[in-house]
């Protein structure tokens, strides 16, 4: 990635031009993510519903799959933003407690923030809904290693 393409930049990481990058190859580009939001340590982002993410044809309710991909990639993005920077960071354990399933046609948005944050270790909590945080499709807990290249 060159210097201009960097999501990190004099004001620390972003993640909107992160999401520029990223929906352009691989994984983020196969589910289509889409950056909405992100301010202090969180970030929001936004999964639509698309046939090729249904998980049993003819219910039209989004596989659970793509929503553990949303909130594991917003979770690390928050992380992100947190640090200020991009580094190499893996996720040691990430929970979803699912509390109701993504309906047809219901775009799925994931804001998660990243509330604790020591040398190696990043704790995150966020929430996954279809528009209203109050009717949530999922809540996460998740717990992110910060690796360090040079050690």
């Amino acid at each position: 990635m060159s210097p201009t393409n960097s999501p990190v930049s004099t004001h620390g990481f972003d993640p909107e031009r992160f999401f520029q990058l990223a929906r352009r190859v691989g994984h983020g580009r196969a589910l289509g993510l889409e950056y909405h939001a992100s301010g202090d340590g969180w970030v929001e982002l936004a999964l639509p519903w698309r046939p090729e993410l249904v998980s049993m044809p003819g219910t039209g309710v989004m596989a659970t799959g793509a929503i553990v991909s949303l909130i594991d990639t917003c979770s690390g993005t928050a992380v992100w933003k947190r640090m200020g920077s991009f580094k190499p960071i893996v996720t040691v354990d990430l929970r979803l407690d699912y509390l109701r399933p993504a309906a047809k046609g219901e775009t799925v948005v994931a804001r998660c923030e990243c509330y604790k944050l020591t040398r190696r270790v990043a704790f995150v909590r966020g929430v996954a809904h279809g528009g209203d945080p109050d009717r949530a499709i999922a809540h996460s807990a998740a717990t992110f290693m910060v690796t360090d290249p040079a050690s």
